[in-house]
């Protein structure tokens, strides 16, 4: 599989990675620390790949203005920043570079997902994220939030290879850190925290079972979960 879209060289010029942490020269296959986790740049290409078609080009053609995604997502804008998992507060201080009219009617759909997101989205579709605000959110607050969320859902993962802690923000990032006991929609995730750290040659397996949940459905994210559980497995190998 191709991880990577953009070379290194265009990614850290388009990203701005001197906002990052330099990892040091012992951490081989780290590209960036960032909220307990140490992920290669495989990793943070793929999210970038499925949230924004790989950078800014895509991004500016396509994602500049609000969305909203299938499924139970809210009002999407920026790198996958979706301003229905966020409250009014923490969209207020995220955004704090736009102006504050921009920033009241973006949370004026704070909250909202699915058919609720759906009916509100003409209301807030005009408004218009650059580039280069939505990757300093990205960077300074969307990564490290959604990093410290993912090192508490799954204990241990942070001692992983960096591709694996790249797979699983990745995962987080898109399905949230709740792991439900008892829902059928959660049993790779509690897969996942059972085989964490343990197991790491087990975990693509769960994260390709998980595609059950979007065939015939959303194409995207089952794209999405091979690529995820391609780089664990090659994470896995790497480790041995």
């Amino acid at each position: 599989m191709k991880y990577l879209f953009l070379s290194l060289a265009f990614v850290c010029q388009a990203a701005g990675m001197a906002a990052f942490p330099k990892p040091a020269p012992k951490d081989k296959d780290v590209f960036l620390k960032s909220g307990g986790l140490n992920i290669s740049r495989e990793g943070y290409q793929l999210i970038l790949d499925y949230e924004v078609g790989g950078g800014p080009a895509y991004y500016n053609r396509f994602l500049k203005k609000l969305t909203r995604p299938p499924g139970a997502s809210g009002i999407t804008c920026g790198i996958g920043y979706d301003l229905g998992y966020n409250t009014k507060a923490q969209i207020a201080k995220d955004w704090r570079e736009l102006s504050p009219d921009i920033v009241a009617r973006m949370q004026s759909v704070a909250g909202l997902k699915g058919s609720a997101a759906q009916y509100r989205l003409s209301a807030v579709k005009d408004i218009e994220i650059p580039w280069d605000v939505a990757n300093r959110v990205y960077q300074q607050s969307t990564i490290p939030r959604f990093a410290a969320k993912t090192v508490k859902a799954y204990p241990g993962v942070d001692t992983l290879h960096p591709h694996i802690q790249g797979v699983m923000l990745s995962w987080v990032f898109n399905r949230g850190e709740g792991i439900s006991s008892t829902r059928n929609r959660d049993i790779e995730k509690r897969a996942l925290r059972r085989d964490i750290p343990s197991k790491p040659p087990a975990l693509g397996g769960h994260i390709r079972a998980s595609i059950r949940l979007w065939i015939g459905k959303i194409s995207g994210l089952v794209k999405r979960r091979n690529s995820e559980a391609n780089l664990a497995d090659e994470g896995a190998r790497l480790s041995k």
